[in-house]
This record gives C-alpha cells, sequence and structure tokens, in this order.
C-alpha cells in the first residue's frame, strides 16, 4: 500500500495484499467494512504523555490515590486468580495489577477504536507501513482462526486491545484461554487477559522471584553518568558507591545486573532496578510508564508512596523546546539520533555530555536551564 494516494485507495491495496498472503476474501471485506479515514489517529504519537507532561505529573495522574483505592478492591475481588497466575508464570500479583491498572484502568477504558480502522489509519496517515501491515494480516487471523469477531476488536489507537492492551500479533502467539472457553477474550475475561500480561512478560524474560526495583538513597557524591537504563552492574558496585535503601539500611542481595536511574535528575528521586524492570520495559519502551506500573503495583499491595522529592518547580519543556534542544545540542556535535522532542536514551547521553563540558551533575536531565545555557553558548 506504500504507493497509495489516498486513504481508501491504501485500505484498498492492503485488501488486495492480504489476499496475496492467503487470509480469506469473506473475513476480509468483513474486517474493513466500514473503516474510515481517521486524521486525529496520525496525530496522536507527538502528544502522549509518556512525551509531554514531567514524570511526576504524570505519576500523580496515573497513580493516584483514587486509583489505587479502586485496584486494591479489584485485587481482592481477584485474589485467588492471581496468586494462581503467580504460582504459574511467576509474575507476581503487584505487577500484574500495575499494567492492568496503567493500561486500562483495571477495564475502565479499552479504548474506542476499531483495529482495523484503527491501524489503517496508522498505516496510510502515520507512514508506519510494516508495523500497520505486520498487525492488520495478524488481525485478520484473530478472526479467521481465533473467532473473534472484528466488532468486538475495539481498543486504542494504536491497534492495542483489551484490558492488557495486547497488539494482534501479541494475541496470535501469547494471549491465554485461562478460563478454559475455548478462545483467549482479553475483553470480556479478567482471567484471560491477566493470565495473558504475565505470559507476555514471561515471553520477554520474567525471573521468578525478583523484584523490579526499589526507591534508593544516593551519596552526596554519587557519579550520575553511571545512572542511565543502558547501564547495568551487579548489586556490589552500587553498594560500594554508598547507595543504601531509602531508610539508610544495606541494599538486598539481588542476582544479575542491576541498574539506577534518576528520572527527574540529581535533585529528585533515584530508583535501584533488576533485570525484570528491563521485562517490563519490553511491553511499554518507557521509563515513566514502566516506573508507573511497577508504583502502582507496589501501592496497591501495600507499599508506600515514593520519598524523594520531585523538582516540581521545574517548568516541562514544549514540543518546541524539546527540539530545540536536541537541535543545538546537535550543532554541538552531540548525537542526539531524531530531531523530534522525544527525549529519549541518544537525547540525555547527549546532554551528559554538554553537561560535563559544563562541569554540572551529568544526569542527564534536559530542562529549561540546560536549554538556556546552550543558547546562551550558541550566542557566544
Amino acid at each position: 500500500p506504500s504507493t497509495a494516494v489516498s486513504y481508501q485507495e491504501w485500505v484498498a491495496k492492503f485488501q488486495s495484499y492480504a489476499l496475496s498472503k492467503g487470509k480469506p476474501d469473506k473475513v476480509i471485506q468483513t474486517a474493513f467494512a466500514g473503516v474510515k479515514e481517521n486524521p486525529d489517529i496520525s496525530d496522536r504519537p507527538s502528544k502522549q504523555p509518556e512525551f509531554e507532561l514531567p514524570i511526576w505529573t504524570y505519576l500523580d495522574r496515573v497513580v493516584s490515590d483514587d486509583r489505587v483505592s479502586r485496584g486494591q478492591g479489584k485485587y481482592l475481588e481477584n485474589k485467588v486468580l492471581l496468586a494462581g497466575i503467580e504460582h504459574d508464570y511467576g509474575v507476581p500479583p503487584e505487577v500484574v495489577m500495575g499494567i492492568w491498572g496503567i493500561e486500562t484502568d483495571f477495564g475502565n477504558n479499552f479504548g474506542t477504536y476499531n483495529v482495523f480502522e484503527a491501524l489503517t489509519n496508522i498505516g496510510y496517515a502515520a507512514e508506519r507501513q510494516a508495523f500497520a501491515c505486520e498487525q492488520l494480516l495478524a488481525a485478520l487471523d484473530m478472526v479467521a482462526s481465533k473467532n473473534v469477531a472484528p466488532w468486538k476488536m475495539v481498543g486504542s489507537w494504536a491497534g492495542a486491545m483489551g484490558h492488557p492492551q495486547f497488539l494482534p500479533s501479541n494475541y496470535m502467539t501469547l494471549a491465554v484461554d485461562r478460563d478454559r472457553s475455548g478462545t483467549a477474550d482479553l475483553w470480556d475475561s479478567v482471567p484471560d487477559a491477566l493470565a495473558s500480561a504475565a505470559n507476555h512478560l514471561v515471553d520477554d524474560g520474567w525471573r521468578r522471584g525478583l523484584p523490579w526495583g526499589m526507591e534508593v538513597k544516593v551519596p552526596a557524591k554519587f557519579p550520575f553518568e553511571q545512572a542511565e537504563i543502558d547501564i547495568h552492574y551487579p548489586i556490589s558496585h552500587w553498594k560500594s558507591l554508598g547507595v543504601t535503601r531509602t531508610d539508610g539500611s544495606a541494599l538486598p542481595d539481588w542476582t544479575g545486573n542491576t541498574m539506577i536511574f534518576a528520572p527527574a535528575g540529581h535533585t529528585g528521586p533515584a530508583f535501584l532496578a533488576s533485570e525484570n524492570f528491563d521485562v517490563i520495559r519490553k511491553y511499554n519502551n518507557s521509563i515513566k510508564y514502566v516506573l508507573s506500573v511497577a508504583h502502582l503495583g507496589d501501592r496497591i499491595l501495600g507499599g508506600r508512596r515514593i520519598v524523594g522529592k520531585w523538582p516540581v518547580q521545574e517548568q516541562p519543556l514544549s514540543l518546541d523546546e524539546r527540539k530545540e534542544v536536541q537541535a543545538l545540542l546537535l550543532a554541538r556535535g552531540y548525537d542526539v539520533g531524531s530531531v523530534d522532542g522525544v527525549l529519549g536514551l541518544k537525547s540525555r547521553k547527549a546532554a551528559r555530555g554538554f553537561q560535563k563540558d559544563l562541569g554540572w551533575p551529568q544526569d542527564g536531565f534536559i530542562n529549561k536551564a540546560l536549554l538556556e545555557e546552550l543558547r546562551r553558548r550558541k550566542s557566544v
């Protein structure tokens, strides 16, 4: 469909492509009946809260006291189910509850987009051809071989569906028929949905018995250039640097590699994370998302609030300002990846390089002060 000049032509070309891949014509015609162009979908990626909001605002929204309270009620309703899932998959109830709460507010918000309409718009208007075609073929397989009705396949603008927000390809390989009804139902069966979420994590490498992580206290002279999601050390390394639990006691003796991250820079809270944190990140590759899943789950099971103080006085950068930071860093020779306003790993590493030149703590935190310094040095 890559040469299509209109949405309708894209859909028609994809239907021909799907037919050439052996998908039943009747299924194709039924699935795409009534799909329409939706400009809102192509504009959504740049406006996601994971990109727009400071992490403290994001956490306040998605780990609200109300959501924690309702999550505790949902946990009690499903305590036996969750214990069985932990026994079979090794994923603890708090992680499953965290994913359920963040993804769909415990089933209160699946999204309102038909998956075929969402994915065709992503393929055409957002120009994500390969992703859209792969997922649309899997969605047709859901109808043809899994007996899922097209009208039932409702979810997010990005094509994710049901309680755990599975993409069609995830459904085909990872969905679980926990209640043994004969088909995995991610919309109307909580057992199927929660077991499927756990199965997804196991498939991504979940390690049984290993916590996701914890908030920690770092010493005054902690080397923040080491606080990044792609820098891993045995826990003994962090102990040698003087990192402790928030109450000052010794860190636990977890196995495997660990990392420390400080998502609001050296003045905000710091967290120690295990390899299972990276597993949750495969579910959604956003530090804000993973921390919200982990923190919500902990709170539901009786854990405390984050102790460290967020730098709430910091004013968030606009999309144009985030792009400006990236462009100015790029002009100074730092690799930021794309100048897209998404302040990911490459942008943080570039910021660390500039902070090192300035003699600032190398925490990779991109804020107004960093932008103003970049502007000042540009004019010198």
